[in-house]
């Protein structure tokens, strides 16, 4: 074999290894971010694993909520803008309530010289596991200013207690 030969061929295994190297670099770094994504950290003193659904459903529309304790209720408020009352699905247990909708809008807008067609579609799902067990077929909801109000009534009613205000010196 001649050292021309030789040569060539050692500059295209040389490429072949920078390729691979570069290909092992690729899945060496999105190993090190699934490890990041899964790996344990620490809430509140316990160790949290955060759920394949919060992972995955980053590009899936979970409305923000509050849930207040009143006492006698729970009241909860989710901000779902955009989507009327009628497409809203509520589902209540003893121990959660499920609220989903979904809205899809199409417009058509004819010109002499073109044709504008435009589409939106918007859903979202939401689950709010409720601390004490409630009355599901006493649950309310209203609709307001694309805020949803929830009223979810206790079973068993509690007393709230009696908050003082504290002045900071």
């Amino acid at each position: 074999m001649t050292n021309i030969r030789k040569s060539s061929m050692a500059k295209k295994d040389e490429g072949q290894r920078l390729e691979l190297r570069r290909l092992d670099d690729l899945f060496e770094g999105l190993r090190k971010e699934m490890d990041n994504m899964f790996r344990p950290w620490p809430v509140m003193g316990a160790w949290h694993v955060p759920s394949l659904q919060n992972l995955v459903g980053r590009g899936i529309r979970m409305p923000l909520g509050d849930l207040a304790d009143k006492g006698d209720k729970y009241e909860l408020q989710l901000e779902i803008p955009g989507i009327n009352k009628e497409s809203i699905d509520i589902k209540a247990t003893r121990s959660s309530v499920e609220i989903s909708g979904e809205q899809s809008e199409k417009t058509e807008e004819k010109r002499k010289d073109y044709v504008f067609n435009e589409r939106s579609y918007r859903s979202f799902h939401r689950k709010v596991d409720i601390p004490v067990e409630i009355v599901p077929s006493k649950v309310e909801a209203k609709m307001e200013n694309g805020m949803l109000h929830v009223q979810l009534p206790k079973k068993y009613p509690t007393k709230l207690e009696e908050t003082n205000r504290i002045e900071v010196k």
